[in-house]
């Protein structure tokens, strides 16, 4: 292959500039936002440049797919400018939606972006070619964006990697400073201008020419046949074995099948795609079956797949993951039904659909976050009334103890609303604002754990289930510990099987630890070189852990809570626990591990 010379290179960049003016600005906009963040992101407050950056990330996939409709469906150029124009216009609206602050905004804008942005891939991979009847000129077109993607982020990483080890060569050599934002700020650049030139440049300008497109890539064939479709056999048994299992145990499927299930679909669909411009071949009549069967086989899957995304939503509601998983169900059931049923079987139905579904779980009332916020804050709102915490519509923060499992339901919650939506959906429940700010300005909401104190809840943090039976407990680092009446305080004290020994002779106190980290033997000298011993069962206070907070792992539990105090004449001692790592086995408890601070004051017994 013959490399195109620098005066080629100047004029196809020239040429893909004419052909994508307003894509190139665009980016070129975007990426001079982002430097710009990068740069100060220290110092700098809240700015329009975000909202700019995330108008500039969606105009560029929906801008490049008006050019090329426009060129394929042969436009005009008055006509491809005012669609374009339309577009800039429909980014910046959605730019306004936008918070400037993204540090302390919920997080459900940035997923947001990421749904949307996919969608209009798939509308730009979707819009040019829905005249066309020509299946095959759209397997190409596809195939030629995803190489040239490939290949326009292979040699980003190879030309990033190169000049980042140029200045770290400069830095380390020549003594010249290269502040580490250099090397993020020379990523988004490649990216944001030469990445997407060298796409948009390899996009062929005459689609209609790649209807004639008759070659095949012998290596695709090979991906498919003897590496793809073993996989997508290996799922199978996998799966249908467990869908005997539960037929037979009459169970209700786990969660985490959802995943192989997607897998599954994922790679058969791929391996059926890859295959597809050579179906029509005689040697190849296996593949029209394989299809065939493939879609017939995933409606029990489906099924499966429905029932352990409801087992979920029943107990703890829906969120947006298990929205999405809802819609993946329903449109998989339009997806199979059409490639069953349908004499077409476009391929383009692929692309259409999920473009049509991201769009519309996207918006509205009915979209994935308003129904799955509306239904944590409904879910909430039913505990608190339960319990007699909400009263005609105002928190009471006086009322009676509540059991673990609501304490833990409670804290589940604000800590999803804390994290992906704010606290706006609950403010009329307070009387006080729930931002940091107390006159409401800003985007920084409380802390969960203040939004529980105002509910008269202990916040905990339910992070994971126990793992092989170990279950971890942290303490609340965020609050003071109370060690009135001690002088010092050995801090950071990291215990585990292989260290059962430590002596702090100059401060006149140490510690041994017991064979199975159930009990601290705590040793007090005086000048004499004499000592005092005290001995601290730690498995009461386990026992109390693991009694209230069962067999899941938890965070920000209250330091007293964690905390085991004794004293005889020599000292004065308090252990606070900061982390502990249980053992849970048929109904006993083992420490595996602890970090523990130790504060301490000298009795009178060996002064």
């Amino acid at each position: 292959m013959k490399l195109p010379t620098i005066s080629q290179a100047v004029a196809n960049a020239v040429n893909t500039f004419v052909r994508f003016p307003l894509v190139l600005l665009d980016t070129i906009v975007g990426t001079a936002c982002g430097l710009v963040l990068i740069e100060y992101n220290e110092s700098i407050v809240p700015t329009v440049l975000v909202q700019i950056l995330f108008g500039a990330i969606l105009g560029f996939p929906l801008l490049t797919g008006l050019v090329l409709t426009a060129e394929k469906w042969k436009w005009g150029k008055a006509v491809s400018f005012g669609f374009q124009f339309a577009g800039v216009l429909f980014v910046a609206l959605y730019s306004t939606t936008v918070p400037q602050d993204l540090t302390d905004a919920p997080a459900f804008h940035i997923m947001r972006l990421l749904m949307l942005t996919l969608g209009l891939i798939f509308f730009t991979l979707t819009i040019p070619f829905l005249r066309s009847e020509n299946n095959l000129g759209y397997w190409h077109f596809c195939k030629t964006v995803v190489v040239r993607v490939l290949t326009a982020g292979i040699s980003a990483i190879v030309m990033w990697g190169g000049l980042a080890i140029a200045l770290a060569a400069l830095n380390n050599l020549f003594g010249v400073d290269i502040p580490g934002k250099r090397y993020g700020e020379l990523w988004v650049f490649i990216n944001g201008v030469f990445s997407i030139w060298f796409f948009l440049a390899g996009i062929p300008k005459d689609l209609d020419s790649i209807n004639e497109v008759a070659d095949y890539p012998k290596g695709l064939k090979i991906f498919s046949q003897y590496i793809l479709f073993p996989l997508v056999l290996i799922y199978f048994v996998i799966l249908y074995a467990y869908l005997g299992k539960i037929l037979l145990a009459w169970d209700w499927p786990q969660g985490w099948v959802s995943r192989l299930i997607l897998g599954f679909i994922a790679t058969g669909i791929t391996s059926l795609l890859l295959v597809h411009p050579i179906r029509e071949r005689i040697e190849n009549s296996w593949i029209k079956t394989a299809a065939r069967w493939f879609y017939v086989i995933i409606i029990p899957l489906t099924v499966m797949l429905f029932l352990a995304i409801w087992q979920r939503v029943s107990e703890y509601g829906i969120t947006e993951g298990r929205y999405l998983g809802f819609a993946t169900v329903a449109w998989l059931c339009v997806f199979t039904s059409y490639f069953i049923f349908s004499k077409k079987k476009n391929i383009l139905f692929l692309t259409a659909s999920l473009c049509i579904a991201l769009f519309v779980v996207n918006v509205g009332p009915w979209g994935m976050f308003a129904v799955s916020e509306a239904s944590q804050v409904n879910r909430l709102k039913d505990i608190l009334v339960q319990n007699n915490m909400l009263v005609d519509g105002r928190v009471q923060s006086k009322h009676d103890s509540l059991q673990l499992e609501t304490t833990r339901q409670i804290s589940s919650i604000l800590d999803y609303l804390s994290e992906i939506h704010g606290f706006d959906a609950i403010q009329p429940w307070f009387s006080e604002s729930l931002k940091r700010d107390s006159t409401g300005i800003g985007y920084a909401f409380k802390d969960p754990a203040q939004i529980g104190k105002l509910m008269g809840v202990a916040y905990v943090r339910v992070w994971q289930s126990s793992v092989n039976g170990i279950i971890t407990l942290t303490t609340d680092r965020d609050r003071v510990m109370d060690i009135e009446g001690y002088e010092r305080m050995l801090r950071g004290q990291r215990i585990s099987s292989g260290v059962t020994n430590r002596e702090f002779s100059d401060q006149g106190i140490g510690y041994r630890i017991g064979k199975d980290l159930s009990t601290i033997t705590i040793t007090v000298w005086n000048e004499k070189n004499t000592a005092d011993s005290l001995q601290i069962d730690l498995k009461p206070l386990v026992d109390n852990l693991t009694a209230k907070y069962g067999n899941a792992s938890m965070e920000k539990i209250p330091p007293e809570e964690m905390a085991i105090a004794a004293s005889n004449r020599s000292a004065m001692i308090k252990i606070f626990l900061s982390t502990i790592r249980i053992q849970r086995h048929e109904g006993s408890s083992k420490v595996i591990s602890f970090e523990a601070q130790i504060a301490y004051k000298r009795g009178i017994g060996l002064r």
